[in-house]
């Protein structure tokens, strides 16, 4: 499997991945983009996978990470169904490590998920910064049980 960033510009197949998996999700321009695909022998003889050449049905996962003024939420994390239960969540959040280190990271897990994420590095915490706060109040009154966590780093100051 290969991580790749997309553009704003080269997204149309992730967001049909979201639309059919995670309907509710809303893609953002400021956001980061990143899918992780199944290796494709075919491409692999003819050189490096681009972004260009990504369709909806290679995608196994995919992540955004949204800036929230010097701060980031990671958002919009999602596995194919096909790859669920495979270790690929936990492939793309090893990918994801050397962009999230900063420790400035925080994320709204789902209830049920938050020990997939206390694997890497993340802790549930009580309060943030404001602008994460008010994004967490907000989002935390929908019908699904979220928790806020955030890096070791973040947790620190």
């Amino acid at each position: 499997m290969q991580l790749t960033w997309l553009a704003p510009d080269e997204r149309i197949e992730v967001k049909k991945f979201y639309r059919q998996y995670m309907p509710y999700a809303r893609l953002l321009q400021k956001e980061s983009l990143c899918v992780l695909t199944q290796a494709d022998p075919s491409v692999a003889r003819f050189g490096e996978l681009t972004s260009s050449k990504i369709i909806c049905s290679e995608i196994a996962a995919s992540a955004r990470i949204r800036p929230i003024g010097q701060l980031a939420i990671l958002t919009g994390m999602l596995v194919h169904p096909d790859f669920r239960g495979q270790g690929v969540g936990h492939r793309l959040m090893r990918e994801l490590e050397s962009v999230l280190c900063d420790g400035n990271t925080y994320i709204f897990a789902l209830a049920h998920l938050e020990q997939f994420y206390a694997q890497h590095g993340f802790c549930a915490v009580s309060s943030a910064p404001n602008d994460i706060q008010q994004l967490f109040l907000k989002y935390q009154g929908s019908d699904k049980e979220l928790v806020l966590m955030g890096l070791a780093g973040a947790i620190e100051r």
